[in-house]
């Protein structure tokens, strides 16, 4: 299911979903996906994927957040090198790819910048910027 208006993603998530306040420039939010349920239908999502677009260059800043729990939980495999920093005050892991992956009040978030034409400052400042 696609949903296009920001003021609703948490309609349908057990969790508080945050946007990012700060995207890369000229990058928008374009719209979230979610996976139905058993039921066909999306109520208390654990998932959403969210999309922004730069409607200029057609790249996207694709971002994943999850409830944390056993069911959601994942490991990373890159062939990227990846570093640990730290996203408001917690531990991440950030590749050389354009991937950042971080847990925080519960969620696990990831960000994924498709294209090396952000920088590694943007993409931290982006991921800091979920709050």
């Amino acid at each position: 299911m696609i949903v296009k208006d920001q003021e609703k993603l948490n309609d349908y998530t057990c969790f508080k979903v945050i946007l990012p306040q700060y995207l890369p420039e000229g990058y928008e939010f374009d719209r979230a996906e979610f996976y139905k349920g058993e039921n066909g239908v999306v109520k208390d999502s654990k998932y959403i994927d969210l999309y922004f677009v730069n409607k200029e260059t057609g790249k996207q800043i694709f971002m994943q957040q999850r409830f944390a729990d056993e069911e959601t939980a994942y490991s990373m495999s890159t062939g990227d090198k990846i570093e640990k920093v730290k996203i408001n005050g917690v531990d991440a892991v950030i590749s050389d790819g354009g991937n950042i992956d971080w847990e925080n009040n519960g969620v696990l978030y990831s960000m994924h910048m498709h294209g090396k034409d952000i920088s590694r400052s943007e993409i931290i400042k982006a991921a800091e910027s979920v709050k």
